[in-house]
C-alpha cells in the first residue's frame, strides 16, 4: 500500500509538472499588474509584467509613437512627412542599432507567438490605410482630367517599365552578376525595377494630403495619373495571376484539356469572385452609402452603427480578397474608393480611425517591417553597386518619361518637374513590397537593406524640393481654359454664385436669371452659403442635395437660400441646375471653400458679392464688411476660373427682369469695352445675355483718336477688334445688341461719359483689368478706393458719379503660364 501510495504520488507530481509546461506555453495573454497577488501559481512568479503578450504588445506601441512623434517633431520644419519618421523609428530599432543577443533585440524580437501577433496587427494596420486612403479620395475629381492624365500615368509606369526592361535585358544585362559582386537573381532584378516604376496611388494620395497639395490642380493630375497607372498594373496583375493559377490547376490535374476543367476549377472562381465583389462594391455598397448619407440629416453626424458596419465588411473584403490570391489591401482600398468623400459619412470614418491608424499602427507596421535591416551587412560599394544601379536607372527613366507628356502638354516648367518628383515618390507601399518579398525569400537580406535606406532618402528628400519649387499661391490655378470667352457654344455654363447674407439671394437669382438659360443654353449653378465658424472644432461643407434637411437642431440656417433657389430651379425646369451648400468656415481659409468647389465643378464663372450692400434708395451705406472685402480679394487671386464682383444697388422702379417685363419695359444692361483679356471676358457674358428678349444690351466701345487713326500692329488690340467686329456684323443668332463707339483721348473724359450714361441703365457690366495702362484711365488709378473692382467698376460705384446701377465687374481666369 505505501509502494501504492507512493507511485501515485509520483504520478500526480509527475501529471502536474506536465501541466505547469503546459501551461507557461502559450503564456497567458494578461499580466496581474505591476505588483501581482501572493496567490499566483510559482511558476508565473518569476515572469516580468512585460513579458505577457499584451503589455508587451502596448509597451511596444507605447516604444514606437514616442519616438517616430519625437522625430517628426524636428523634421516636419523641414518639410518632411510622417511616413519618414516612422522609417527612422523602425531602423533605430532594427538590427542596425539593436545587436543580436542583446536585451533590446530580445525585447523587439518576433519570435514564437510574438510573430503571429505582429503580423496580425501590423496586416490590419495596412488594411486600414488602404482604406481610409480611398475613402479620402474623390473619384469625381479623376473623371476630369482627361487625356492628359492617361498620357501620363501610361506613359509613367507601362513605358517606364518597357524601356526600363529594354535597359537591363540587353544593355546591363550583367548587372548583378559580375565577378566580387553580389549575385542577383533574374527575379530580384524584375522585381525591383518594377517596384521602382510603379506609382502607388495611395503614397501618392497621403503625400499630397501632408502637404495639402490634393485640391490643387497639380495635385488632381498627379492622383488622376497615379489612378491610371495603379488601374493598368492592377488588372496587368490580376491578369498574371490568374494565368499562373490556371496553370497551376491544370499542373495539379494532370494532362487534361483545358475544355474539361474551365467550369468549376478554383481559378475560375477566384477570378469570378473578384469581378462579382468589385460589381458589389459599384452598384450595391456604394448606392448603400449614398442611402445612409441621405437618410442623416443636414448638420448631424452618422450613426455609429453604420461606421461599425462599414468596418466589418472592409475585414471581410480583406479575407475575401486573400482567398481570391490578390494582396488583402485592394478589398478595402475598392470600398474606400465606393465610400462617398466628404461630410457626412466619408469626414465620419476619417475622424474616427485616421487618428489612431496613421498615429499608432502604421508606424507599428513600419517599425516591424524594419526590423531586419540591417547596416552592417554593406561593407563596401561592391556590396550595393549594382542594387545602386538599378535603383538609379529606374529613378531616371520615370522621372524622364513623367516630365516629357507633361511638357507637351504645355504645363509650366516647374511644374513638370513637380509633378515627376511626385510620381517618383516612394513610400509604404514599396517598403511593405519589399518587406513581403524579403520574409518570403524572395530577396537577399543586402537588397532588402539597400532598398529600405533608397525608400527613407527618397521620402526624405522629395517633400522638401516639392515645397521649394512649387508656389502655393497657385494652388488653384487651372492648366485648362475655363471662361466663357472660350466656351464652346451652346455648351452648359456652370456657375459658383456665393451667397454672404440673405440680402444678397434675390440680387444673385436675378443676376443668374440674366444669363439666359434655356434648353439649348443651360445654366448649372452651384450656391455656396459661406457662415463663419463659430463653436466647432472644424469647418464643415454641407451639400443640400445629398443630406436631408433639419433645421430645428441646427447651429446654422440656409433654408432660406435652399428655399430661394429651389424655386429658381423650378422656374427654369429643365434650362437650369442647382446644387446648393453650406460652408461653415474661418473666414481666413474660406476663399479655399470657393475656389476647391469652383475646381470640383469645373466652374466658368465665380460671382461674389460685394462687401458694401446700400439702402434701397442708395443714399446710405447699410453694411460695410473688412472681412468679405478680403475674401474677395483672396479669390480674385486664386481662382481657378474667371470671377466677377457684384455691386447690387436697387434702381426705383425697376429691380429685377421680371418686374421690368411685367411693366412692358426692358432690362436695360450697358457693357463698356475699354480693351484688354477681362473686356473680352465681360462682353462674352453680355453676348449671351442678349439671347434673352427681356434684356437690352448696349456695347460702348472706347476708342481713342490715334487708335481711330492707325491701324492695329499689337496682338491684344487684334483680339479686341475681331470680338466687337462679330457684333458689329450683328452676327449672332437671334441677338439683338445695341453698339455704340465713343472718341475718348484721356481720362477725364472717360469720367464725363460715364456721368452722362450712369442713371440710363441697370446694370453695367465691365472688365477689372488690373495692372493694365490705358489712356482711357491713365491718372485715375491713383484715385481708386476699391482696387478689386479695377479703374472703372470703382469710378461706377463712387459718391462722386452717383450712380444707382448695379455694377458687375469681370475679372477672365488667369491661367498658369
Amino acid at each position: 500500500m505505501e509502494f501504492e501510495g507512493d507511485r501515485n504520488v509520483y504520478l500526480r507530481d509527475t501529471w502536474r509538472e506536465q501541466n505547469m509546461i503546459c501551461g507557461i506555453l502559450p503564456i497567458n495573454p494578461s499580466s496581474s499588474g505591476l505588483w501581482p497577488s501572493p496567490k499566483i501559481p510559482d511558476h508565473r512568479a518569476n515572469i516580468k509584467f512585460y513579458d505577457y503578450m499584451f503589455p508587451h504588445v502596448q509597451i511596444i506601441f507605447l516604444i514606437v509613437t514616442i519616438l517616430w512623434q519625437f522625430f517628426h517633431f524636428f523634421l516636419k520644419r523641414l518639410g518632411m512627412i510622417r511616413f519618414t519618421s516612422h522609417m527612422l523609428t523602425g531602423i533605430l530599432l532594427s538590427k542596425s542599432f539593436l545587436k543580436e543577443n542583446t536585451p533590446g533585440r530580445k525585447f523587439f524580437s518576433t519570435e514564437d507567438y510574438k510573430e503571429t501577433l505582429f503580423g496580425l496587427v501590423g496586416a490590419c494596420s495596412y488594411m486600414m490605410f488602404w482604406f481610409l486612403m480611398g475613402v479620402k479620395m474623390d473619384l469625381g475629381l479623376i473623371r476630369s482630367t482627361g487625356r492628359k492624365a492617361v498620357a501620363i500615368g501610361l506613359s509613367s509606369v507601362l513605358l517606364s517599365i518597357t524601356v526600363c526592361a529594354f535597359i537591363f535585358f540587353l544593355i546591363l544585362r550583367d548587372v548583378g552578376t559580375k565577378k566580387g559582386e553580389p549575385v542577383l537573381n533574374f527575379f530580384e532584378i524584375i522585381f525591383i525595377y518594377l517596384i521602382q516604376c510603379l506609382s502607388s496611388f495611395p503614397v501618392i494620395g497621403n503625400l499630397l494630403f501632408e502637404l495639402k497639395l490634393q485640391n490643387s490642380e497639380l495635385g488632381r493630375l498627379a492622383m488622376s495619373s497615379a489612378v491610371i497607372s495603379d488601374f493598368s498594373t492592377s488588372i496587368l496583375s490580376a491578369i498574371l495571376v490568374f494565368i499562373k493559377e490556371l496553370k497551376d490547376e491544370r499542373t495539379r490535374l494532370g494532362s487534361v484539356f483545358i475544355g474539361d476543367v474551365i467550369v468549376g476549377n478554383r481559378p475560375m472562381k477566384r477570378a469570378g469572385t473578384v469581378v462579382f465583389f468589385v460589381c458589389f462594391a459599384i452598384y450595391i455598397f456604394r448606392p448603400l452609402m449614398f442611402f445612409i448619407v441621405k437618410r442623416t440629416p443636414s448638420g448631424h453626424p452618422v450613426k455609429k452603427f453604420y461606421v461599425y458596419a462599414i468596418i466589418i465588411l472592409v475585414f471581410g473584403s480583406a479575407i475575401l480578397a486573400d482567398w481570391c490570391k490578390q494582396s488583402i489591401f485592394m478589398g478595402p482600398f475598392i470600398l474606400g474608393l465606393a465610400v462617398p468623400h466628404g461630410p457626412p459619412l466619408g469626414s465620419a470614418i476619417v475622424q474616427k480611425f485616421e487618428s489612431v491608424v496613421f498615429g499608432t499602427f502604421l508606424p507599428f507596421f513600419v517599425a516591424t517591417s524594419a526590423e531586419e535591416i540591417d547596416t552592417s551587412i554593406l561593407q563596401s560599394w561592391i556590396d550595393f553597386k549594382s542594387i545602386f544601379i538599378i535603383v538609379s536607372i529606374s529613378f531616371v527613366v520615370k522621372f524622364a518619361l513623367t516630365t516629357l507628356p507633361a511638357f507637351l502638354y504645355g504645363m509650366p516648367a516647374n511644374d513638370c518637374l513637380a509633378l515627376s518628383l511626385i510620381m517618383s515618390f516612394k513610400g509604404i507601399f514599396e517598403f511593405g513590397a519589399y518587406g513581403y518579398a524579403y520574409q518570403r525569400g524572395t530577396i537577399q537580406p543586402v537588397t532588402f537593406t539597400v532598398l529600405s535606406l533608397y525608400i527613407l532618402f527618397n521620402s526624405a528628400v522629395i517633400p522638401p524640393i516639392l515645397k521649394r519649387i512649387y508656389d502655393p499661391s497657385r494652388m488653384y490655378a487651372g492648366y485648362e481654359k475655363r471662361n466663357m470667352l472660350h466656351m464652346k457654344p451652346n455648351s452648359e455654363l456652370r456657375i459658383l454664385s456665393c451667397i454672404y447674407r440673405t440680402d444678397d439671394i434675390r440680387p444673385m437669382i436675378n443676376l443668374l436669371e440674366a444669363t439666359c438659360p434655356s434648353r439649348e443654353n443651360p445654366v448649372a449653378t452651384y450656391v455656396l452659403h459661406l457662415m463663419e465658424l463659430v463653436g466647432q472644432a472644424s469647418p464643415v461643407l454641407i451639400s443640400h442635395r445629398l443630406q436631408t434637411r433639419n433645421s430645428e437642431n441646427a447651429s446654422y440656417n440656409s433654408e432660406n437660400v435652399v428655399v430661394s433657389f429651389e424655386q429658381f430651379h423650378k422656374d427654369f425646369f429643365g434650362s437650369v441646375f442647382v446644387s446648393t451648400y453650406t460652408a461653415l468656415s474661418v473666414p481666413k481659409m474660406m476663399h479655399g471653400d470657393i475656389c476647391m468647389l469652383a475646381l470640383n465643378n469645373t466652374t466658368s464663372l465665380i460671382i461674389l458679392p460685394f462687401h458694401i450692400t446700400w439702402s434701397a434708395d442708395g443714399s446710405a451705406i447699410v453694411s460695410d464688411s473688412k472681412m468679405i472685402r478680403k475674401l474677395n480679394k483672396s479669390v480674385l487671386d486664386l481662382s481657378p476660373c474667371s470671377v466677377g464682383i457684384f455691386v447690387y444697388r436697387s434702381n426705383n422702379g425697376r429691380r429685377t427682369i421680371k418686374e421690368t417685363a411685367a411693366n412692358f419695359s426692358s432690362y436695360q444692361v450697358c457693357m463698356l469695352f475699354l480693351g484688354g483679356k477681362d473686356d473680352r471676358e465681360a462682353l462674352s457674358l453680355a453676348k449671351r445675355m442678349a439671347r434673352d428678349s427681356r434684356i437690352n444690351i448696349t456695347v460702348v466701345s472706347l476708342i481713342s483718336s490715334e487708335q481711330k487713326a492707325n491701324q492695329a500692329t499689337d496682338w491684344d488690340r487684334m483680339l479686341d477688334l475681331e470680338l466687337l467686329r462679330a457684333v458689329k456684323s450683328n452676327v449672332l443668332a437671334g441677338a439683338d445688341i445695341f453698339f455704340s463707339e465713343e472718341v475718348v483721348n484721356d481720362a477725364n473724359q472717360t469720367s464725363q461719359l460715364l456721368k452722362s450714361i450712369a442713371n440710363e441703365y441697370d446694370l453695367f457690366i465691365v472688365g477689372r483689368e488690373k495692372g493694365r495702362k490705358s489712356v482711357f484711365t491713365e491718372g485715375l488709378e491713383e484715385w481708386s478706393e476699391f482696387e478689386e473692382l479695377g479703374v472703372i467698376g470703382d469710378l461706377l460705384t463712387s459718391e462722386d458719379l452717383n450712380c444707382q446701377a448695379s455694377v458687375l465687374v469681370i475679372q477672365q481666369q488667369q491661367q498658369m503660364i
